[in-house]
């Protein structure tokens, strides 16, 4: 595994960790919460040049449900980052205050809305590419033989951070924020601020843990639909 690929790969883990800090409005000032949103939206461009090569791919090859699935998500989180990005220049108070609109109730709400849109979506494609992540991480530790206790343990730790993510799920009233339904849960940061950032994490972990088990069930069954279909010779 070359060393570029581990840099993308911690770019990729800070962008979550950047997305879940600009959550946590309370957390900071607004300058830190803008200067986060900053910071992210450079992850992404330079996401985008690693992996420029992609556009250039996408319309070749056979289009299965994973491919299929994999477009729409892209194109999905696209959507969602232009619309923050675009929100974001609109009611800045300190980077950008030349460009805000007074007021701007309602792009507030519409900023809001795409940021958990962009959380949900990012976790989701992070699952895509979690054989990948793991093959990584072998590659980085050295690890090269199947471990049946290490198996079960690594399991068993996703299930129990997927379990706590349902917990999350309700607890940060995380539906309600995709559904843009006006929530009054308010995080107090002074009591926990540890607690905000586990409760988003395990929710990443949740969305990771069923986007890739999920894909993993659909290419088992189009594997064994291929191995049904071939006839015996």
């Amino acid at each position: 595994m070359s060393s570029m690929f581990r840099i993308r790969l911690l770019l990729d883990f800070t962008a979550v960790g950047l997305i879940i800090a600009c959550l946590a409005y309370w957390w900071r000032d607004n300058l830190s919460h803008e200067l986060f949103g900053t910071a992210l939206f450079a992850l992404v461009i330079v996401h985008n040049v690693f992996n420029r090569r992609w556009y250039g791919a996408v319309s070749k090859g056979r289009r299965d449900a994973t491919r299929v699935f994999n477009i729409v998500t892209i194109v999905g989180l696209a959507l969602a980052m232009v619309v923050m990005l675009v929100t974001s220049v609109l009611i800045s108070r300190d980077l950008f205050s030349f460009l805000a609109l007074d007021g701007g109730f309602a792009v507030r709400e519409i900023h809001m809305f795409a940021g958990y849109w962009v959380l949900l979506i990012i976790a989701v494609h992070l699952g895509t590419r979690w054989a990948v992540v793991m093959n990584a991480c072998r590659t980085m530790f050295g690890i090269t033989n199947q471990n049946l206790a290490r198996t079960i343990a690594v399991r068993c730790a996703a299930v129990a951070i997927a379990m706590w993510g349902i917990r999350s799920c309700f607890e940060m009233a995380f539906g309600s924020k995709l559904m843009l339904t006006y929530s009054l849960d308010m995080w107090d940061f002074n009591e926990s601020t540890l607690g905000f950032f586990v409760n988003y994490a395990s929710i990443v972990g949740l969305c990771v843990a069923v986007s890739h088990y999920t894909l993993e069930l659909v290419r088992s069954v189009n594997r064994s639909k291929t191995r049904a279909s071939t006839p015996c010779r």
